[in-house]
């Protein structure tokens, strides 16, 4: 490999290295509208958590918001998506078994238990229509090395883009994240994941 491909590969990681977390303004609007009608029908529940994952992003950036919803306070990470979802977007989901692709819409966080990942959190797909097989899926909340700014070197290095690994569906994060992220939505926390129609996305 060439010096200057390795100073523009240099460069490609600094410049991901520089960009800020982000979530989309309509994904958060999604996401609130989703719970409060969730918690319409379901009054006795008050989660303190809201994750909110938007799929328009790409996986270099940590586009999974923490928030805390009493006071808004909000922490950001990354977050891998399906294999068959896409490589470096996400853009085709699906509810189907074995499917390999990510799902949208609202999620509950059941009970944090260690499975072949470790630590991991099961979730409950709340929408008949996107997400009701992911308690049969197996779609969890785990970490994994691949998620990892080694992953993002690698893959650059290698020509696949500056993505982190993905899943077989589940939402995946970094493994010095797990327990921050299972300790915050272990108390009856929900999920919330958002993809730009216009994008392109599509539901199988």
């Amino acid at each position: 490999m060439s010096l200057g491909i390795i100073v523009l590969l240099l460069a490609l990681l600094a410049g991901v290295l520089m960009l800020p977390e982000k979530v989309s303004p309509q994904a958060y609007r999604a996401a609130l509208v989703a719970l409060r009608s969730y918690r319409s029908a379901h009054p006795e529940e008050n989660p303190r958590y809201l994750a909110v994952v938007d799929y328009s992003k790409p996986s270099y950036l940590k586009r999974m918001a923490l928030v805390e919803l009493k006071t808004g306070e909000q922490s950001f990470y990354r977050v891998a998506h399906g294999r068959n979802s896409g490589e470096l977007y996400a853009l085709r989901f699906s509810d189907t078994p074995e499917s390999n692709m990510s799902s949208l819409g609202l999620f509950r966080v059941h009970e944090t238990y260690s499975g072949d990942h470790g630590k991991a959190l099961r979730l409950e797909g709340l929408d008949s229509t996107v997400n009701v097989n992911a308690f049969m899926r197996d779609i969890v909340l785990h970490s994994a090395g691949y998620v990892s700014l080694f992953t993002i070197i690698e893959n650059l290095l290698t020509f696949n883009g500056p993505r982190i690994g993905r899943s077989n569906g589940c939402f995946v994060v970094a493994t010095g994240d797990i327990d921050e992220v299972a300790e915050k939505l272990a108390s009856d926390g929900f999920i919330f994941v958002w993809a730009k129609e216009v994008q392109g996305a599509e539901r199988r």
